[in-house]
């Protein structure tokens, strides 16, 4: 189990570090501000269901069966939960134009919504790549 999860937080970071290479700071975020653009938001959905499409395959290649997946869809929501209920530390101050990806991972601020979507993004991607192995 403890392979799966590693699998998907290695897919998202490294396609996580493609999308922050792709738009940079000044297509990442709004102007001037630690708020995530739009672009930012639809890609890291779209990015978040592949990465858990991805850990949904490898976790039904691994078990041989559905318990293995079913055990990573609620450590996927037990993780998703507790982590839209953590309270957001925001970056102080106007962002500078020039800021690495880890200066923005650490300042970004995103809306409250896609904190409760994204859970539910990897729900359905770790279902939907589990399920075809299973069938």
């Amino acid at each position: 189990m403890l392979r799966n999860i590693l699998a998907i937080v290695a897919v998202l970071f490294a396609l996580s570090s493609l999308l922050w290479l792709t738009l940079g700071p000044s297509r990442g975020f709004q102007p001037g501000t630690w708020e995530v653009s739009g672009g930012w938001v639809l890609g890291s959905i779209v990015l978040g269901f592949v990465g858990a499409y991805i850990g949904g395959r490898v976790c039904a290649r691994v078990a041989h069966d559905a318990r293995g997946a079913t055990i990573l869809i609620a450590i996927m929501i037990v993780l998703g939960v507790v982590s839209a209920l953590l309270p957001v530390e925001v970056a102080t101050g106007p962002r500078p134009d020039d800021v690495s990806m880890f200066e923005a991972t650490a300042g970004a601020l995103q809306p409250a919504w896609l904190r409760w979507l994204n859970p539910m993004v990897g729900v359905l991607g770790i279902w939907l790549g589990s399920r075809k192995l299973r069938v």
